[in-house]
């Protein structure tokens, strides 16, 4: 398969689980937003090595025949910034994250603040369009930091490992900044420069 495929194969499950989750407010609007979820998800996906794809989709693969829903649990350790009496409740429910992971995942988490700062630099009417860095809850939606770290703890730790591998392998390349650029072309604009000016 190539590359194109890998993706497609990782979306289309993270969407089939993404569909199974149930708000304490109801369905939210965002899970009948198909071609959203698809642009958000694959422009993330394409800022990755190949090999980490491949081997979340594993991950993915393994989690739905033990019966595991990783964006429930993602949206769920969300919840001890955007409702922590809530998660003081569930959290007994939620698979422990190893310290390994958390190693890992705290590693990773410094190269992705300081992608995201350079950015910011450059393109802050994109950035400002996004969530908060860090801290903030506003509208019920968790910062960028939180989001991020909650989606890592899904992971097992070869993705991780793996994933903190190729940034250190490319330590010159921002991947923020690429799965920014992904998305904006997506969505029509020939650069990120065309998307920041017409966010002005």
């Amino acid at each position: 398969m190539d590359r194109g495929q890998y993706e497609k194969m990782v979306v289309s499950l993270e969407w089939e689980m993404f569909q199974q989750v149930k708000g304490i407010n109801g369905r939210a609007s965002c899970q009948d937003n198909l071609p959203t979820f698809v642009i958000m998800r694959t422009s993330q996906f394409e800022s990755w090595d190949l090999a980490v794809v491949k081997s979340y989709l594993r991950d993915l693969v393994e989690a739905k025949q033990n019966e595991r829903n990783l964006v429930m649990e993602k949206y769920a350790y969300m919840m001890e910034e955007t409702d922590p009496k809530y998660f003081a409740r569930i959290k007994h429910l939620l698979p422990a994250v190893t310290d390994r992971a958390k190693l890992l995942v705290d590693q990773i988490l410094e190269y992705y603040e300081a992608w995201v700062i350079e950015f910011a630099t450059s393109y802050p009417n994109i950035r400002k369009n996004g969530r908060t860095m860090d801290g903030a809850v506003i509208g019920g939606r968790a910062s960028l930091m939180n989001y991020l770290k909650c989606e890592l703890y899904t992971y097992s730790e070869t993705t991780l490992a793996l994933y903190l591998d190729s940034i250190l392998n490319n330590k010159e390349l921002n991947r923020y900044w690429l799965s920014m650029e992904k998305m904006a072309q997506a969505y029509g604009y020939k650069s990120l420069d065309e998307a920041e000016n017409d966010l002005k």
